[in-house]
C-alpha cells in the first residue's frame, strides 16, 4: 500500500499528466464601449438598448484650519460625489434619468 502511494506522489510531482496552457488569443473578444456623440461628451451606449449613459464623479480632500474656533487645530475636510446620467430616445422625445449622490463636507 505504501509503495502505491509513493508511486502516485512521484507521478504527480514528475508531471505525468498533461497540462493545458491558456492562450489569451483564443478567448472571445468583447467590443469596447461605443460612444454616443449625439448626447454629449462622455456618454457611451448601453449594450442591447438605445440608451446612453455617463458616469462621473469627484473626490476632494483638504484641511479645515479654523476647526478649533480660536485654537490652533486642523480637521480633515473630505467630500465626494457620484453622478449617473442616463438618456434614451423615445417616441415622445428624449427621456433623461439623473442621479447624484454626495457625501462629506467641504
Amino acid at each position: 500500500m505504501l509503495a502505491v502511494m509513493a508511486a502516485l506522489i512521484a507521478a504527480g510531482l514528475s508531471g505525468a499528466g498533461t497540462a493545458a496552457a491558456l492562450d489569451l488569443r483564443d478567448l472571445p473578444k468583447t467590443p469596447g464601449p461605443v460612444p454616443c456623440p449625439s448626447k454629449g461628451p462622455g456618454f457611451v451606449r448601453l449594450p442591447g438598448s438605445g440608451g446612453c449613459i455617463r458616469i462621473s464623479g469627484r473626490v476632494t480632500a483638504g484641511a479645515d484650519l479654523g476647526a478649533g474656533h480660536g485654537v490652533a487645530a486642523a480637521a480633515p475636510a473630505v467630500a465626494g460625489r457620484l453622478a449617473i446620467d442616463n438618456r434614451a430616445d423615445t417616441d415622445l422625445g428624449e427621456v433623461r434619468t439623473y442621479l447624484r449622490i454626495g457625501t462629506g463636507r467641504r
